[in-house]
């Protein structure tokens, strides 16, 4: 495919650079946290949290169809048409961004360890904290390994500039769900 086929839209170069900003984000640390810059807030009160990674997991976390303009809303649970096309799309922008995260993650921090999600739960979700010592991570590989398998949920391990994941290979029916 060549990259006019690509943008056969011809999306604004505007939208282009707000999609990049996503996929390739600003990170700001406040108070020892790092946050996407978007969701950083101007303070952190422990106090009001039940630990550091309870903080950056809540608020580095981001609703992919929440992103874009999309159809495949519903007014009712379950919220979303998980066969329609734009949610389809948002599976596969999630999974290019979770690992776009994690890799500007290990550029911008070589020194600290993270966690990156991707989960399908009902909108595709994006979201990362650090690896605190003495706190739980957000989502376990142990506690998830069905999901895992099943493809809705991938975790990544960044510590420094080296990226594990839980992601496995994509069977053929898989991809051409998400290429339609």
């Amino acid at each position: 495919m060549s990259i006019p086929e690509m943008n056969k839209e011809k999306d604004s170069i505007q939208s282009a650079l707000s999609v990049a900003n996503i996929l390739w984000p600003e990170f700001v640390v406040v108070d020892e946290l790092i946050f996407f810059s978007w969701a950083a807030p101007d303070r952190v009160d422990l106090e009001q949290w039940h630990d550091r990674t309870e903080i950056e997991s809540s608020l580095n976390h981001a609703h992919v169809l929440d992103l874009f303009t999309h159809g495949a809303s519903l007014d009712e649970d379950p919220w979303w048409i998980q066969n329609h096309t734009d949610f389809l799309a948002a599976c596969k922008f999630g999974l290019a961004w979770v690992e776009a995260v994690a890799t500007k993650l290990a550029r911008d921090f070589p020194e600290h360890r993270f966690f990156v999600y991707y989960s399908e739960q009902d909108n595709p979700i994006v979201r990362f904290h650090q690896e605190h010592a003495g706190e739980t991570p957000w989502l376990s590989l142990e506690d998830r390994q069905e999901e895992i398998a099943a493809g809705p949920v991938v975790i990544y391990h960044v510590s420094g500039k080296i990226i594990r994941t839980s992601r496995r290979p994509l069977a053929s029916a898989e991809l051409k769900r998400l290429n339609r």
